[in-house]
């Protein structure tokens, strides 16, 4: 696990370089293209349902009709917070079930404000909760009666009064080849086996990895990761390069790792950053701007209607690197399935012959063993 001890410098040095001020100062250039600006109902407003279903909400831009995309600045809070950052992403089963090809998997961010903020960059960060709840407080109005409201802004401590962070969610981050074509697919290379005991790999299921291992606890195979300056938008990997991608929980066949649109900071020349680097790149404290489109998902979930705020991430940007330590990811695992309970396992066996009728004393004078020393006395016949 990460040290406590690790002092960290980076939201003071933003202050000292200035930073939030130039941050603040090119958001408020982009006038109705930052989200604090733009006013729901006048700057953009809902568009022609879409969807196969018809009955999803997607929205445009008053001046052009063009589809509405906004940018959004603020600093990756923890998972803690709702940031779902991971090779599992936002996948969850209530019936213990694999991920697979049929599954739907995207990564969510929990954005706050910016640690020891300026002044200008506080109010450019209220005005972007402002505008996302005024969005809401609209659309719910237009929602089916009973509906359950999901919304994109949460509280980072229920004792809060109001909201304070904003959710984004990405695209799908696994994706099946068009035609069966994996051109840019990575394809794993063998290597020699390892003289390795199979009791202590099975046991690292349970355990954290850290983001600079992808060795996977099951397989033979060295899969290869792709280099900064052979990565592309939209290239499909084998999803296996992401350090925490290991065990059973994960049965993808068909269906490959999608690089998104995740760029390094100017000083790094806006260098796409690769999906397996991207935990480090990522990690909370960094302040970054993403440009965003929105969404209502409606549908009817266990015979209660749904309405589904969504702020999507189409493209990303490091504005500012953080050297708050990287959190170490847990491999997720299924539950077991099975109920029996073997003698096989010493704990299960202990928990069968534990029986408190007889007095270890007793016991040992059964065993013809004279009972010595101790801190009680014997029991007497």
């Amino acid at each position: 696990m990460s040290s406590p001890n690790i002092e960290v410098k980076c939201f003071s040095q933003r202050i000292a370089n200035g930073i939030y001020d130039r941050v603040a100062d090119a958001i408020t250039n982009l006038g109705k293209d930052g989200l604090g600006e733009a006013d729901f109902g006048i700057d953009w407003t809902t568009t022609v349902q879409d969807n196969y279903s018809g009955t999803n909400w997607s929205y445009v831009n008053m001046k052009d009709g063009h589809p509405f995309r906004t940018n959004i600045v603020g600093q990756i809070a923890t998972s803690a917070c709702g940031t779902k950052h991971s090779a599992k992403g936002t996948h969850f089963t209530k019936k213990n079930m694999a991920l697979s090809n049929s599954d739907t998997v995207k990564w969510k961010w929990a954005l706050s404000k910016p640690t020891l903020s300026s002044p200008n960059l506080i109010d450019i960060w209220e005005n972007q909760l402002t505008s996302i709840e005024d969005w809401i407080m609209e659309e719910k109005k237009r929602a089916a009666t009973g509906s359950k409201i999901n919304m994109c802004i949460a509280k980072s401590s229920k004792d809060l009064q109001y909201v304070d962070l904003i959710m984004l969610t990405s695209q799908h981050i696994y994706e099946k080849p068009e035609g069966g074509n994996t051109n840019q697919d990575v394809t794993p290379r063998r290597t020699k086996r390892k003289n390795v005991n199979e009791d202590s790999m099975a046991g690292q299921q349970n355990t954290m990895v850290s983001t600079s291992s992808i060795a996977s606890s099951n397989t033979t195979l060295d899969v290869p990761t792709p280099t900064v300056d052979k990565v592309s938008p939209g290239a499909l990997y084998d999803p296996r390069i992401l350090p925490d991608y290991h065990g059973t929980y994960f049965q993808l066949r068909q269906n490959k790792l999608k690089q998104l649109n995740i760029y390094e900071t100017a000083e790094n020349g806006l260098k796409l950053i690769p999906m397996h680097e991207s935990y480090s790149k990522l990690r909370p404290g960094t302040l970054i701007l993403a440009v965003c489109d929105a969404h209502v998902y409606n549908m009817v979930q266990n015979g209660q209607p749904t309405s589904t705020f969504q702020l999507g991430m189409q493209a990303m940007k490091v504005l500012d690197a953080s050297d708050e330590p990287v959190k170490e990811h847990l491999i997720p695992i299924l539950s077991t399935t099975s109920i029996e309970m073997s003698k096989n396992d010493s704990a299960i066996a202990g928990f069968s012959t534990f029986d408190i009728a007889i007095s270890p004393a007793k016991k040992n004078k059964q065993n013809g063993q004279k009972h010595k020393g101790g801190k009680g006395k014997e029991k007497m016949d």
